[in-house]
């Protein structure tokens, strides 16, 4: 074999072997997480001042249950280094938008269901 093709091909496994962790770390924040909500926007009677929040990831595939929601799905697209900003339309017409950052096994993130906003702490069970 030619040593430009051995190169190559020597190459070609060591990318291969390198993609190998990236293909698992794609799920990284795969599991579920629950802590409290706080409220920091909104006085509406309908806005509690705190309660439970439980997420669950899976893949591309955030859903949340609070005292309002019951598994609201929302898509989970989040950067490397674990800040995400999504935005979903439920069944009911109700629109929640969110925004925060995973960091080990930690959520915080802002969460707009108008005419309320929540600040969340989740830690991963």
């Amino acid at each position: 074999m030619p040593r430009s093709c051995r190169l190559v091909a020597v190459l070609g496994r060591c990318l291969a072997v390198a993609a190998i962790p990236a293909l698992g770390a794609e799920h990284a924040f795969d599991g579920v997480y629950s802590g409290k909500r706080v409220l920091i926007k909104g006085s509406d009677p309908n806005c509690l001042t705190e309660g439970d929040v439980a997420v669950t990831i899976h893949g591309e595939m955030l859903s949340f249950t609070d005292n309002a929601f019951t598994k609201f799905p929302i898509g989970f697209h989040p950067s490397q280094d674990g800040s995400f900003a999504e935005i979903s339309t439920g069944e009911g017409g109700d629109v929640v938008q969110i925004r925060g950052r995973v960091v080990e096994d930690v959520i915080d993130a802002d969460v707009a269901n108008p005419p309320c906003e929540y600040h969340w702490h989740l830690k991963k069970e």
